[in-house]
C-alpha cells in the first residue's frame, strides 16, 4: 500500500500536532504537579514526555505553547518560576480524574480538588505528590529548551530526578511490573492505550551478535506465509543451527507451504528449537 506524503509547511500547528500525536504513540503521560510563585497548586497531564538518562536520572516533558494562540501554560510558568516539579505516572484507576485535570482551568485554580486526586507532601520539592499514582518523581528543573516562538511550538523542561516514589506492590523481583502499574498511554485524538494485561508481551533482547536476516535460508525469505516478524524471531538466534540432517517426526508436514505454516505456529508458541527443526525439513522439502 502506498504512503501519503504530508509536508509540515502545508499544515497549521493544530493539524501537525494531530499527526504527531497519532503517529508517535502510545506516549507515556506525565501528570505534572507544580506550584506557582504565589503558592497555588497546579496539576496537568502532558504526553510529550520521556526519560533521557540515568546518571543523573533525567526526564523531560513539554508543556508546549497552545496551538490556537501561542500562549504558554500555567505548568510551564510555575516550573520556570520555582525550578521544581513532580511527575506522576497515570494508572488506569486514575484515568478519568487525570482527564478532568487536563481541562483548561482559570489561572489560580487548584486542580487537585477539581479532579479529586490527593495531594501528598513531597520530600525534597514544594509541589505535591499525587497520592493515587503508583510511580512518581520529584524533580529539579535543570534546563529549559525553547523550540520555537509561534503557536504549538515546543517548550521542553528538562529535570533531574531527586527522588522516586514507587508503590510497593508494583515491584516484583526488583522490577516494576506493568500489570501492577497498569499505566495508560496517550494516542491521537481521544484514544488511549492500557499498558497491562493482554496488551503487554515480552520480546527477548537480541543476542550479543544475532545471525541477522541476511543469514536466513533463501526459501524462508521467499515465503508467502512467513511474515517479517516471523523471520525476525529466527534472525534473532545467536547461531544458525545445522540444517543438513533434520529430525523427522511422524505426522510432520511435507509441502513447503505446510511447513511454513508449522514454522509460524512454532514461533507463535515461542518454541524456537522446534521452529528451526521445521526449517531444516523445509530446506529439504
Amino acid at each position: 500500500m502506498s504512503h501519503r506524503v504530508i509536508l509540515p509547511a502545508d499544515l497549521g500547528p493544530v493539524e501537525t500536532n494531530a499527526l504527531l500525536c497519532g503517529g508517535v504513540a502510545p506516549r507515556p503521560i506525565a501528570l505534572a504537579s507544580t506550584l506557582s510563585a504565589e503558592g497555588v497548586r497546579n496539576l496537568s497531564p502532558f504526553s510529550f514526555f520521556n526519560a533521557f538518562g540515568s546518571n543523573p536520572p533525567t526526564v523531560a516533558f513539554a508543556p508546549n505553547r497552545r496551538g490556537r494562540d501561542g500562549t504558554v501554560k500555567h505548568t510551564y510558568l510555575n516550573a520556570v518560576a520555582t525550578g521544581e516539579f513532580v511527575i506522576a505516572a497515570v494508572s488506569h484507576a486514575m484515568l478519568h480524574q487525570m482527564n478532568v485535570a487536563s481541562a483548561e482551568w482559570p489561572d489560580g485554580v487548584d486542580e487537585f480538588p477539581k479532579c479529586g486526586l490527593t495531594p501528598v507532601p513531597a520530600r525534597f520539592v514544594a509541589p505535591a505528590l499525587v497520592g493515587e499514582s503508583p510511580f512518581q518523581m520529584e524533580c529539579r528543573l535543570k534546563q529549559v529548551v525553547e523550540l520555537g516562538e509561534g503557536p504549538g511550538s515546543g517548550l521542553m523542561l528538562i529535570g533531574e530526578v531527586l527522588a522516586f516514589h514507587v508503590r510497593e506492590d508494583c515491584l516484583v523481583d526488583g522490577i516494576l511490573h506493568p500489570d501492577a502499574l497498569d499505566l495508560v498511554g496517550r494516542n491521537g485524538g481521544a484514544f488511549y492505550t492500557r499498558a497491562s494485561g493482554t496488551a503487554v508481551f515480552e520480546v527477548p533482547k537480541p543476542a550479543v551478535r544475532p545471525i541477522g536476516y541476511d543469514a536466513l535460508p533463501e526459501p524462508l525469505k521467499q515465503s508467502r506465509i512467513l511474515t517479517g516478524n516471523d523471520l525476525g524471531q529466527l534472525a534473532n538466534s545467536p547461531a544458525l543451527p545445522d540444517l543438513t540432517a533434520p529430525v523427522r517426526h511422524p505426522g510432520d508436514p511435507a509441502s513447503p507451504g505446510e511447513l511454513d505454516m508449522a514454522i509460524q505456529q512454532a514461533l507463535v508458541r515461542h518454541d524456537l528449537p522446534e521452529a528451526w527443526r521445521l526449517v531444516g525439513l523445509r530446506m529439504h522439502a
